[in-house]
C-alpha cells in the first residue's frame, strides 16, 4: 500500500476527529460530568475513550508500543453495559477519580498524533491480519463513528435546554408522514453476513457469508409512527408500560424528544416512534403480527422479486440524502415516507435510515463465527446472551460507512435510547 493509501486513512481520520470535536463543542464547559443515562459514564467519558480505544488498539495492541499514559489508557478503555442501574452503580466511578477536561482534551490530541504517525508502520505489516488493508484503522474509523450516534441519543436525555441547536442545523422536518401499505415478499433465500475476503473490512459478527432460507412473509411498507403508537396508547387506557420514554408531559403538553431538547408532538407525528424491543413487540402482537426476523429484513431490503441481488434497496448507487434519512443529512427523524428514491424492489420503504429496526432476531453468531480481532475479542461475544436483539438499517446519525449489507447492530431489547423505528410482519 502506497502514499495514496496513507493519505486516504489520514484524511478519513481528520473527518471524523472534526465530526466528534463538533458533537463535543455541544456540551456546555460545566456538563462534562453529566450521566444523562444512568446506565452509562458521564459524558467526559466519552471524550477520554476514543483517543484511548485508538491507541490501546492500533499503537498499544497491534504495534506493541506500550502505554501513552497508562492511568488513561486503563480508565478510558471500556464502557459499560449494565442490565440495570444497580449494575451501572456497581461499575461507577466516583467523580473525583476523574481527570479534568483540559487533562483529557491534551491525552487526545498526543492520540491522534502518534495514530497519523502509525499509519506508515501499520500498512508496512500486510502479514499481519490486523494490518492487512490497514483492518486496525478501519476498526477505529468505524469504532468512532458508532460512538458518535451513542454520544448523540446520550444528549437526548440531556436536561431541555442544555444541548443547544447550533445556527448550521436547520430545524426538524414536521409532518404526518404516510401510512403504511401491506407489502408481500415471495419465499426465497436472504444472505447474512460476508465472505471475509468480499469486504474490505467487517467486523467479527459479519462473517463468514450465511444464506437463509425464508418463508413468504407480508411487511409494512414504513415503520410505525408516533401518531400510530398514540392511538394504540390511547386504547390501552394509557398502559404506563406502552409510554415511549423517548416522549416526555411537561407544562407544554406532550413532547418528543430530541438532541436539541423536546419538540410539540404534532410536529414529530410522523417520524418512526422510539420504543424498546419489547414494546414493539407488544405493539405488532396487538395488530396480529409480529417483529419481522433478521433476514426478512434482509431479504425485503436486498433482493429482488426475479432473485437478483442489490447493494442496498434501492439498487447500486451510492447512498444520498433522496434515498434515506442516514449520514448526519440531518440531526433529526423524518416524517416516514419521504425518501421515496429508498425504496427496495418489493415495495418497501425506508429499510435503510430513519432508525434501527427492531427484529425478533437475538444477536448471535454466524456458523463459523470467529472473534478476529485480538486486540479485541470481545467486540461481539460480550452481548452473546440472549439479553440483545439485532437491529436493523440505520438512523439519522448512522455513518455511511455502515450502511454496507453485512453491518450488524444491536440493543438490550428493553434498552429505550437509541434512535429505533420498527414495523410489522405477518407470517
Amino acid at each position: 500500500m502506497g502514499t495514496e493509501t496513507r493519505l486516504q486513512f489520514r484524511d478519513q481520520l481528520v473527518a471524523i476527529w472534526r465530526r466528534s470535536d463538533e458533537l463535543f463543542s455541544l456540551i456546555p464547559d460545566d456538563k462534562w460530568f453529566e450521566r444523562s443515562i444512568g446506565l452509562r459514564h458521564p459524558i467526559l467519558f466519552y471524550l477520554g475513550h476514543l483517543p484511548a480505544f485508538a491507541w490501546n488498539q492500533v499503537c498499544g495492541g497491534v504495534l506493541d508500543a506500550g502505554h501513552l499514559d497508562q492511568r488513561l489508557d486503563h480508565l478510558f478503555a471500556r464502557g459499560i453495559d449494565p442490565e440495570d442501574t444497580a449494575g451501572a452503580a456497581a461499575q461507577s466511578i466516583n467523580h473525583g477519580h476523574w481527570p479534568s477536561v483540559t487533562e483529557t482534551i491534551a491525552y487526545r490530541d498526543r492520540v491522534r498524533k502518534a495514530i497519523v504517525e502509525s499509519i506508515d508502520e501499520v500498512l508496512a505489516r500486510p502479514d499481519d491480519l490486523l494490518c492487512e488493508n490497514g483492518r486496525i484503522l478501519h476498526l477505529v474509523i468505524e469504532h468512532e463513528v458508532m460512538h458518535h450516534e451513542t454520544l448523540l441519543y446520550m444528549l437526548a436525555e440531556c436536561p431541555p435546554g442544555m444541548i443547544r441547536r447550533p445556527e448550521h442545523v436547520a430545524a426538524p422536518a414536521a409532518g404526518d408522514g404516510r401510512p403504511a401499505e401491506v407489502m408481500a415478499i415471495a419465499a426465497g433465500r436472504a444472505v447474512i453476513g460476508a465472505a471475509w475476503h468480499e469486504i474490505e473490512f467487517g467486523w467479527d459478527n459479519e462473517f463468514p457469508r450465511t444464506e437463509v432460507d425464508v418463508r413468504k412473509f407480508r411487511i409494512d411498507s414504513l415503520p410505525v409512527r408516533n401518531a400510530d403508537w398514540r392511538a394504540f396508547y390511547l386504547k390501552n387506557q394509557r398502559d404506563d408500560s406502552l409510554f415511549p420514554h423517548s416522549w416526555v408531559h411537561n407544562g407544554r403538553g406532550l413532547q418528543v424528544k430530541t438532541v436539541f431538547g423536546p419538540v410539540p408532538f404534532e410536529l414529530a407525528s410522523g417520524w418512526p416512534v422510539q420504543v424498546t424491543g419489547e414494546q414493539a413487540a407488544r405493539y405488532c402482537a396487538a395488530r396480529g403480527g409480529r417483529l419481522p426476523t433478521e433476514a426478512e429484513l434482509r431479504r425485503a431490503a436486498y433482493t429482488t422479486p426475479d432473485g437478483a441481488t442489490r447493494t442496498y434497496p434501492w439498487g447500486d448507487d451510492s447512498p444520498t440524502p433522496a434515498h434515506g434519512n442516514f449520514g448526519f443529512s440531518s440531526w433529526y427523524p423524518a416524517p416516514v415516507g419521504e425518501a421515496s428514491a429508498g425504496i427496495s424492489a418489493w415495495g418497501v420503504m425506508e429499510l435503510v435510515g430513519n432508525g434501527w429496526e427492531w427484529t425478533s432476531t437475538p444477536f448471535a453468531p454466524l456458523q463459523g463465527f470467529q472473534a478476529w480481532a485480538r486486540t479485541y475479542p470481545g467486540y461481539s461475544t460480550d452481548f452473546f446472551d440472549d439479553a440483545h436483539d439485532v437491529v436493523f438499517g440505520a438512523s439519522w446519525a448512522t455513518d455511511l460507512k455502515l450502511l454496507r449489507p453485512s453491518f450488524r447492530n444491536w440493543y438490550r431489547r428493553n434498552y429505550p435510547y437509541p434512535f429505533t423505528s420498527f414495523r410489522v410482519v405477518r407470517s
